[in-house]
């Protein structure tokens, strides 16, 4: 405006504006002291008017600080909101940080790309259940982004995405936090193997590449630090969050739920340190206990002593815990299955070494008999017994050792740490029943809350690892179980291999019999002519014994002129049982069963005397000179040989009076059946013997009565076996052997009573308690 104007009236608008300033300075200076006289002449209106400037003054000053709060709390409500905003950023770049590193520290050492790993390191108990943490973690930010991306800043709802993942970050943060301990000192083992420094140190120097990484021990911690770092985070969203932001109870129900999280890592933390603790206690020696033993201890143990006797006495009340029960149970099962399978393992091992010691004697032996020079078959047999004592019985042994009674040994080491801890656990169940009597109704008490919650901490930490116990435990044992059935199983196919050579050596293969008659054959022959020594002591061979017997009768009869009797064909076998018959077509089949067509008596040390209607298995149909006219047989109690033209196939039972009775013979007369046989050539010896034998044939047929009646076939239904042994107490009572065979005749006595029946054993008839009977299958 000045500029518009000319300059004169610049200059006169200038002087009225300095008179009028004069003016209304003169005014104000006439106005104080006409108020000054005013005052002087009037006391009550200069207090007035002081408390009137003083309210205007007040008014002012209230309206100053009014608009400078206010102007404050703006700022820092921006203050707060920028804060708000810088907190959820923070949360959410460090989150998206955290998960990469986790990602990198999983594809680096447990990805398939992965470089192969170095022997001896466990990557399971070094990274624990990372992978489960990223998955979790990873599943939170998804949640996270969506609450924050998109939305303004009063739609961003942080406190329920803390909520729902609340639970899955308690179990898998958890174990993760509780074994880091066990973590760390694995480490400081590793540090000692240079193989895996090397390695470690390789696979850091690739992370550091991608990320910023000190050592492996600075990114295993990085769980726990993240898991801690939460409740910081939304303590310090929730001091930024106005009062009327929807987010304001939702993070406070966020940080409750977060320090519950906390609260349960500390709490299985405080669980492991306790088993810890008193599994160390445990391993302690005993010099170390007694250090430790005070008055403290002897008043504890005292206490506990009452308690246990209160409580197996029934005058007190007991906590209990059925779960725990059912998995004490359980983990003793498994505990006693391991320890009786590594014994009877152990035994079996100790009885095969004996076993093959004694196979190895043996072929020291027959190499010993054979003076030093054996045969080529002695040499192979020789040759493939140390082939099974040596390499095959080495490699058994030592798979054996390796695969089922070393880990089994190890596991049962490790049930002693759980022992120890369940032992605890009922001592400090005794001293919290202890203050729970002490204590009084509604009387706060420390000790026992103590007890309590180291009792429920013992207690909850058992619950949770026994069941994984058992079964890593029952696991551990069916493989030790199927590794030893399949090392048995390839030590005796190769046992098997090896000695199927022997069955092919010339001296088998030159007979049409099978090994085990041969051997029968053989070894019958060789004991018969072993027992015809004089220096062999009595018993040694009953039928040698029978046929002294025979020869002595013989010289009796000569001395006592029974010349003028008659002399019969039978033999000196004993009447065949039907026991006998039983075992006999259990044994043999139906082809190999012969009748005896008339009776034959006994002509050489290896015959067998056999009674007309006698049924006999044939086990070779050859002498051992080759002659095929005489029959190796087997009667159920002896085996000998027989002429092959007494004998026709068996058709079925025999009459009645034909098991075991002295039928005819065909030719009548003694001089005619020595005919038959060609026995004019038989030494003196032998006639004798011949002649004692139908001496005591004739006197049977001259008194009668010295002739056993015989015994009427029973039906197959009849047949039983005695179930237990039974003894005889008199006459009328049959005595039977376990599993021996009989029949039974009548299933009553005489006046009726069916606990006790008429029955043959072996030619003995008598009673035998009838719950000592069974029916033959």
């Amino acid at each position: 405006m000045l500029q518009q104007v000319g300059e004169e009236g610049r200059e006169e608008i200038l002087e009225t504006l300095d008179d009028q300033r004069a003016n209304v300075q003169g005014l104000t200076e006439e106005l104080t002291n006409l108020r000054q006289n005013l005052h002087q002449l009037c006391p009550a209106e200069l207090r007035q008017y002081q408390a009137e400037q003083e309210a205007q003054r007040r008014r002012e000053e209230a309206k100053r600080k009014m608009e400078e709060d206010k102007k404050k709390q703006e700022e820092q409500k921006q203050k707060r909101r920028e804060k708000r905003e810088n907190v959820i950023a923070e949360l959410l770049a460090t989150e998206k940080d955290y998960l990469r590193d986790l990602h990198l520290c999983i594809d680096t050492f447990l990805g398939p790309a992965a470089e192969k790993q170095v022997p001896g390191v466990d990557m399971e108990v070094v990274f624990g259940n990372i992978e489960e943490i990223a998955d979790v973690s990873q599943s939170f930010l998804t949640m996270l982004e969506g609450c924050i991306n998109g939305k303004t800043f009063e739609e961003q709802i942080i406190g329920p995405n803390f909520v729902h993942f609340s639970e899955d970050m308690k179990n898998t943060y958890a174990p993760y936090c509780r074994n880091h301990d066990t973590v760390i000192t694995l480490m400081e083992k590793y540090t000692d193997n240079v193989e895996v420094k090397e390695y470690f140190g390789r696979m850091i120097t690739k992370l550091r590449e991608q990320t910023n990484v000190f050592d492996l021990e600075s990114l295993l911690i990085k769980p726990i630090q993240r898991i801690l770092k939460y409740p910081l985070l939304l303590n310090e969203l929730f001091k930024s969050t106005e009062d009327d932001h929807k987010d304001k109870q939702e993070i406070v129900k966020a940080i409750h739920a977060m320090t519950d999280v906390a609260t349960a890592i500390n709490e299985y933390k405080r669980r492991k340190d306790l088993v810890f603790k008193y599994k160390k206690d445990s391993d302690q020696r005993f010099s170390e206990k007694i250090a430790k033993f005070n008055f403290h201890s002897i008043r504890k143990k005292s206490s506990r002593m009452r308690g246990r006797l209160s409580t197996n006495l029934g005058l007190g009340l007991q906590t209990r815990d059925e779960n725990f029960e059912r998995e004490e149970v359980r983990f003793r099962h498994i505990e006693k299955a391991v320890r009786v399978f590594q014994k009877n393992v152990s035994m079996y091992m100790d009885h095969m070494q004996e076993c093959v010691g004694a196979e190895e004697s043996l072929v020291a032996d027959i190499v010993d008999l054979y003076d030093g020079q054996p045969s080529e078959e002695v040499k192979m047999y020789k040759e493939v017994q140390c082939k099974i004592v040596g390499p095959l019985l080495h490699t058994f042994r030592c798979t054996v050792e390796e695969q089922v009674l070393v880990p089994l040994s190890q596991l049962i080491q490790m049930f002693d740490g759980p022992s120890n801890v369940i032992e605890k656990r009922f001592d400090k169940m005794l001293d919290y029943d202890s203050q729970f009597r002490k204590a009084k109704d509604n009387e706060k008490n420390d000790a026992l809350q103590t007890a309590k919650n180291d009792y429920e901490a013992m207690n909850a930490q058992l619950l949770d690892e026994l069941p994984k116990l058992f079964g890593l435990a029952f696991q551990m044992l069916t493989d030790c179980m199927g590794a030893f059935t399949k090392a048995q199983k390839t030590f005796t196919d190769q046992t098997l291999k090896a000695t199927y050579t022997l069955v092919q050596l010339p001296l088998l293969l030159s007979s049409d019999a099978g090994v085990i008659e041969t051997f029968n054959m053989n070894h019958t022959t060789a004991l018969d002519k072993v027992s015809a020594l004089m220096f062999i002591p009595r018993g040694f061979n009953p039928k040698m014994e029978s046929l002294k017997l025979d020869k002595k009768q013989k010289r009796m009869s000569v001395d006592q002129g029974s010349a003028g009797r008659t002399v019969p064909a039978a033999g000196s076998s004993s009447p065949q049982s039907d026991s006998q018959r039983v075992y006999l077509r259990q044994i043999y089949p139906e082809a190999k069963l012969h009748r005896v067509g008339y009776t034959y008596a006994a002509l050489d040390l290896m015959d067998l005397s056999l009674n007309e209607g006698v049924m006999v298995g044939v086990i070779k149909v050859q002498d051992p000179m080759g002659n095929k006219d005489k029959w190796f047989v087997d009667d159920g109690v002896q085996k000998g040989f027989v002429p092959k033209k007494i004998l026709s196939p068996w058709a079925g039972e025999v009459a009645a009076g034909g098991v075991g009775g002295a039928g005819s013979s065909p030719s009548g007369s003694l001089n005619s059946l020595m005919m038959e046989e060609g026995l004019e050539g038989l030494g003196n010896d032998t006639m004798s013997d011949i002649i004692s034998l139908s001496s005591t044939a004739s006197q049977a047929s001259v008194y009668p009565s010295l002739t056993p009646e015989p015994v009427p076939e029973a039906s197959p239904e009849q047949y039983y076996y005695a179930e237990f042994a039974f003894q005889s107490r008199g006459a009328s009572e049959v005595s039977m052997f376990e599993g021996q065979v009989v029949t039974v005749i009548a299933k009553a006595d005489k006046e009726g009573n069916t606990e006790w029946w008429l029955v043959d054993a072996d030619g003995k008839r008598g009673y035998a308690p009838a719950n000592y009977l069974r029916p033959m299958s």
